[in-house]
């Protein structure tokens, strides 16, 4: 009987860091058992304001949105859920108007890129770049929509006909997470990018990133090379002139749900 209270005592002691009197579990003891509670605390991470490094999201990246060398595309946000990266800008080639229906694809021509490092030999990241942080520690998952705005010439005010902004995301998008163990393909597993295409004409939102529940935690970050990004659909009889639009992103706090699958007969 004594080993039993003794082995008993010992793990109170390494569990809760102290050893109380044996007669304070006396009660707990029957015959040759006995129970010890065990208590264990987790908070919630600090909200992170900074890019990440996107190869390495749990890296902080050097610089910020008012350091000319460090990351112009920084949003600065501070909340436990928020945007911490988006590149600020994407130009597409320009092109000769045609006078067919639909202008054939438009390839993108530069963006803005960012080196994510203080290292003085870090080379700037040359793909399109999106970036969030989850610090909520509630494992709800979330998910991101784009939508654009018209892209208008400035100076007559003629709007793109019928254009759409095209992301290629579905399995080319590089996706790291700061804690998630990789999937398959070597992105974080349960967090996944779509292939949507943007209309600049209706503002309609597309869901082009998701993490589903129990996934996406910490930070996670978006890689796609410009070469999966086109201007598409544009109507024909377009006018000369520089058309600007915007991309709009917005982070909703839940993750969308899996389309349902029809069951095979």
């Amino acid at each position: 009987m004594k080993k039993t209270l003794s082995t008993i005592v010992l793990a109170s002691a390494l569990l809760l860091g102290t050893v109380a009197p044996v007669a304070a579990h006396a009660d707990a003891v029957t015959g040759t058992s006995g129970t010890t509670d065990t208590h264990a605390t987790f908070t919630a991470p600090t909200n992170k304001t900074n890019p990440v490094d996107p190869n390495k999201p749990d890296t902080d990246a050097g610089g910020s949105a008012t350091d000319p060398k460090g990351n112009n595309g920084a949003t600065n946000n501070d909340g436990p859920l928020s945007f911490l990266y988006v590149t600020k800008d994407m130009a597409f080639q320009s092109v000769q108007a045609v006078t067919s229906a639909t202008q054939p694809d438009i390839a993108v021509d530069k963006i803005s890129t960012d080196t994510f490092s203080s290292a003085t030999d870090a080379q700037a990241n040359p793909n399109f770049v999106t970036e969030i942080s989850d610090t909520r520690a509630t494992n709800a998952g979330w998910s991101v929509s784009v939508s654009s705005s018209p892209m208008t010439d400035k100076d007559t005010n003629v709007s793109l006909k019928g254009a759409t902004v095209d992301f290629n995301g579905a399995g080319a998008t590089t996706i790291k997470n700061s804690g998630d163990a990789a999937d398959a393909s070597g992105n974080s597993a349960g967090i996944s990018a779509n292939t949507v295409s943007v209309p600049t004409t209706t503002a309609t939102a597309q869901t082009i990133y998701n993490a589903e529940k129990g996934s996406g935690a910490g930070s996670t970050s978006f890689q796609l090379d410009p070469t999966n990004i086109k201007l598409a659909n544009v109507g024909g009889n377009t006018a000369a002139g520089t058309y600007d639009g915007t991309l709009t992103w917005a982070l909703s706090d839940t993750p969308v749900d899996a389309p349902a699958t029809t069951p095979a007969n």
